[in-house]
């Protein structure tokens, strides 16, 4: 896997929090926190394009409605469990 080296400039308050975290044993360091925490970001931000979108487009069947957001929780599984796998 490819990465970038990024710099992220965090308030003193968020810091202390995600340390306490650390230390607590919910994330082995604050990188993963990070990386954790934008991974979230990302899925809310496609989730929520997605609600505007269909609110733009004529009304899908309910059946249709089941099968993408079941598909859509498959690719969640399948993205968290990859992340899961790899931190752990």
């Amino acid at each position: 896997m490819n990465s970038n080296i990024d710099v992220v400039r965090l308030s003193a308050k968020d810091s202390a929090m995600i340390d306490k975290f650390v230390r607590a044993g919910e994330f082995q360091n604050k990188s993963e926190f990070v990386t954790y925490a934008i991974k979230k970001a990302i899925n809310e931000v496609i989730l929520r394009e997605l609600e505007e979108k269909s609110r733009t487009t004529s009304p899908m069947a309910q059946k249709d409605v089941d099968n993408l957001l079941t598909e859509i929780k498959e690719i969640r599984k399948k993205l968290w469990e990859g992340y899961a796998h790899r931190i752990f």
